[in-house]
């Protein structure tokens, strides 16, 4: 069974990938960088919704102007090199060096409480694994809360699954296919991305509950899900991945039980400090 740790300090990258690889599940209390960034995009979030309470502004906003909004705050993190800069160093105070990893960018996830304001990426994801998508064993996923927790609104791992293969749709799921759409402006009928095709329950899995400054460590390889409630509060999150090619190089990575992605997606990772793609070590 995967152990669940609690960190204060930084693990030897080798050290990292071995117990993320075999399962484990790490969280990493109080990065300082991290904390300097959540401060950053919280301003971000308060300016960009008109609310200076976002956890509640669904309450507040009409569906269609709290969407509109959301949608712009995301684009506005994902573009912004200097935040996915910061998210690089909390990584790097974890013990992954910045020469030897790349990164898939910074994402701003939320979930909203009410149906009438969620839509596709603003919503519940279903459990999956991401390594059906990247088809890599070797990625590592980052998560952290920008507010407090509850467990029925967080993030939920399904650790029983990590030796167990469970059925689903990955064979069927194509990210050039999603791309394609997406440049046609036409990919709201294309799964966002594969998931299990088994029902399974949040309270069949492990809601995770972390503080603002913690960062949650586990292989892409774990199935997990996310989880809202009818609190009218919204979830707020930080996300990335990424690939150490140390890990790469020296065979590392996570086992593959039930993937059967078509294809492998290292350009979807870059360092950080010069832009070099993972394609030049696949």
């Amino acid at each position: 069974m995967p152990a669940l740790e609690t960190l204060d300090g930084a693990l030897p990258a080798d050290l990292l990938g071995a117990r993320i690889f075999a399962g484990d599940i790490l969280i990493f209390r109080q990065l300082p960088a991290l904390r300097s960034l959540c401060r950053t995009i919280d301003e971000m979030v308060r300016a960009g919704l008109g609310d200076e309470d976002p956890e509640r502004a669904e309450t507040r906003l009409a569906p269609d102007l709290f969407l509109a909004r959301v949608r712009a705050l995301r684009s506005q993190v994902r573009a912004d090199k200097a935040l996915l800069r910061q998210i690089g160093e909390a990584v790097a105070q974890t013990g992954l060096p910045p020469e030897d990893t790349y990164f898939d960018g910074l994402q701003l996830r939320l979930v909203p409480s009410n149906a009438s304001h969620q839509a596709r990426r603003i919503m519940p994801l279903a459990p999956h694994r991401d390594s059906w998508g990247s088809n890599i064993p070797q990625q590592i996923n980052w998560w952290a809360p920008l507010y407090p927790l509850a467990r029925t609104r967080s993030i939920v791992m399904f650790p029983d699954y990590w030796s167990r293969p469970i059925e689903n749709n990955s064979a069927a799921w194509d990210y050039h296919e999603l791309k394609r759409r997406m440049a046609e402006g036409r990919a709201e009928g294309y799964p966002v991305l594969p998931v299990a095709t088994v029902p399974l329950k949040p309270e069949d899995g492990l809601a995770i509950v972390i503080e603002p400054g913690d960062l949650l460590c586990f292989s892409a390889a774990h199935l997990h899900g996310s989880i809202a409630d009818a609190s009218g509060i919204t979830r707020f999150s930080l996300e990335t991945r990424s690939v150490s090619a140390s890990h790469v190089r020296a065979g590392m990575g996570a086992p593959n039980l039930d993937g059967q992605a078509p294809r492998v997606t290292p350009e979807w990772f870059e360092r950080i400090e010069d832009g070099a793609s993972l394609s030049s070590i696949f």
